[in-house]
């Protein structure tokens, strides 16, 4: 164990089922925290991960503030206690802006960013009581901005600004509850097909194609934003990065969208 203070803490991940949630539920559980995965269903997937870390599935389309509610008030329990909320949930569709389904469009904006404004006030009222962080996923992408990604970056954006307003609002009437963010840059996922399909490329060109932009050679991996999510939760780092943002991406010095 690295950090002896999350033994029994209880964290909700949402999007714990695979690529970084599922990195995170690993990592937390090996610090003996309690942990509860959310996914939009209880499949195959959500039931690996589940035998893997030991982690509690609390199954729901956040998209849905009700359900998201619910999630929330279930991973607290009867001990009505949340010491970790992992914002990371997030659905992705790609298409030029004026070429965008509109539905699809708005989905991202009701996953990504309104699906954690519900979550995060489900989970406020616990942390109240005991304090407690909330670590957001936000996107080097809702920094950047990605020509054929408007809906995704711009909830990432609305996630990261929301991340800073929250961590001043519980600073200034001075409650435990501390908010830090995570911008992950390109991370060696499932997303990456969905990349490779977009640019027409096959995935070994992405990985290479992005890779050139790093300082550190390669992309970053799920496990090192675990990491950072880890040091985020332990006493020392909620108040180190308590109202600010690290980026996690190796280096990456990119500026620009790719192909604009």
């Amino acid at each position: 164990m690295k950090y002896e203070e999350l033994k029994d803490k209880r964290i909700l991940i949402t999007g714990g089922t695979q690529g970084i949630g599922e990195a995170m539920a690993e990592s937390f559980s090996a610090e003996k925290s309690k942990v509860f995965i959310n996914g939009r269903k209880l499949n195959d997937k959500v039931r690996k991960v589940m035998e893997k870390t030991g982690a509690e599935a609390v199954c729901c389309d956040i998209s849905d503030a009700l359900a998201a509610e619910d999630a929330v008030r279930k991973a607290a329990g009867d001990e009505e206690r949340l010491d970790v909320l992992v914002c990371n949930a997030a659905g992705m569709n790609m298409a030029p802006f004026l070429e965008s389904d509109m539905e699809k469009w708005w989905s991202q904006i009701k996953i990504n960013l309104s699906g954690h404004i519900a979550c995060i006030k489900a989970a406020v009222p616990f942390m109240k009581k005991c304090g407690g962080t909330i670590i957001i996923i936000s996107s080097f992408f809702g920094t950047i901005g990605w020509k054929n990604a408007t809906g995704y970056g711009a909830s990432k954006s609305g996630l990261f600004t929301l991340g800073q307003y929250l961590a001043a609002k519980y600073a200034e009437e001075n409650t435990d509850i501390k908010v830090c963010t995570i911008i992950p840059g390109v991370i060696d996922t499932a997303q990456l097909n969905v990349d490779a399909e977009d640019l027409g490329i096959t995935l070994d060109e992405v990985r290479a194609m992005y890779a050139d932009d790093i300082a550190m050679g390669r992309i970053a991996r799920p496990g090192e934003i675990a990491e950072t999510a880890l040091y985020m939760a332990s006493d020392a780092g909620r108040k180190a990065f308590n109202g600010r943002f690290v980026t996690v991406s190796g280096g990456e010095y990119r500026v620009t969208p790719y192909y604009v």
